[in-house]
Formats: structure tokens, sequence, C-alpha cells
């Protein structure tokens, strides 16, 4: 996991960008650092520990890395392909995702929580055991993909498609959907309902 440092601003309580002393948010060149992280990131295939929250991305190619203990938390994402990337304990927390590539991503353990995913792919995916609490997703798709024990608890869901997923124990509880297409999904294996819940 990466180190939990905090940030040496004055009353900040972020945890500072891996390497350094200083959160995104106070960071003087936050755009360079972003810059040289990616550099790092090219030349391997295996990316582990680093603290990238906060900082923008766009217009760039992370597929096929394999990300652990990695957090994009409270990140910009514009048009970044994480196409056939494997994640384990990562943290896209509060991120924004616009136009943005995960199909195919093998992703366990991780927390997209909050986030905000305007078309975004994630189909045919292996996402188990993921946190997608209070997500918003417009126009995103996560068909053919697995979703075993996944949580969508509170999220907004808007024009979403689900086509054909496994949504065993996946749970959809107060979610708001609108314009959602589940066909061909095993929706009565997902918690939909209080009810439902295991003692």
């Amino acid at each position: 996991m990466f180190d939990f440092k905090r940030c040496t601003a004055r009353g900040c309580a972020a945890t500072a960008l891996s390497g350094d002393t200083h959160c995104a948010a106070h960071h003087k060149t936050p755009e360079r650092y972003a810059e040289a992280a990616l550099e790092r990131m090219a030349a391997m295939a295996s990316v582990k520990n680093l603290n990238l929250a906060g900082l923008r991305f766009e217009g760039v190619d992370l597929s096929g890395k394999r990300f652990y203990a990695c957090s994009f938390a409270g990140s910009v994402l514009k048009n970044v392909t994480f196409a056939g990337s494997t994640f384990r304990m990562c943290f896209f927390d509060f991120c924004q995702a616009d136009s943005c590539d995960f199909s195919g991503i093998d992703a366990q353990f991780c927390s997209f929580a909050g986030g905000t995913f305007l078309n975004a792919s994630f189909e045919n995916s292996e996402l188990v055991h993921n946190n997608f609490d209070g997500a918003r997703m417009t126009d995103c798709t996560l068909s053919y993909s697995n979703l075993y024990n996944s949580r969508f608890i509170m999220a907004q869901l808007e024009r979403t498609d689900f086509v054909d997923c496994n949504l065993k124990k996946a749970y959809f509880l107060l979610s708001r959907e609108d314009g959602v297409s589940w066909k061909f999904s095993n929706t009565q294996e997902a918690i939909r309902d209080m009810e439902r819940l295991e003692p």
C-alpha cells in the first residue's frame, strides 16, 4: 500500500502524492508531476503503491497495466484508456471520468465510490468484490461483465447498460435508475431490496 503521509501544507489533511511532500491540490506543478508519473508507469508492467490522488490525466493510454494498491481518488480522467488492465485494492473514489475505457479489466477489491462516470465503458470485465456505492454513471455500459458481490448502493444510473451481466449477490439498494437496460442479466440473483439482506 502507498504511504499515508499527510500533505505538509498547513491545515491540509490529504495524503501527499507518492515521493512528494504535498497533495495534488497544494503541489506547485501538479501537471509536471502527472507527466513524470506517466513516464514512470509507461516503463512498468506492474504499477504498485502509487498515490496519484487528485491529479488530472487526459488522452492517456494505460491499457494492459497491472495496478496494485494505487490511488486515483479524486482524479480527473478524460479519454483515458485502462482497457485490459488488472486492478487490485485500487481507489477511484470521487474521481471524474469522462469518455474513459475500462473495458476488459479485471478489478477486485477496488473502490469507485462516489465517482462520476460519463460515457465510460466497463464492458467484458471482471468486476468482483468492488464498491460503486454512490457513484453516478451516465451513458455508460457494463454489459457482458461479472459483477459478483459488487455494490451499487445509492448509485445513480442513467442510460446505462447491464446487458448479459452476472449480478449474483450484486447490491443495488436505494439506487436511482433511469433508462437502464438489464436485458439477459440474472436480476433475480441481485440484492435489490432490504428484505433480501442476509441476517
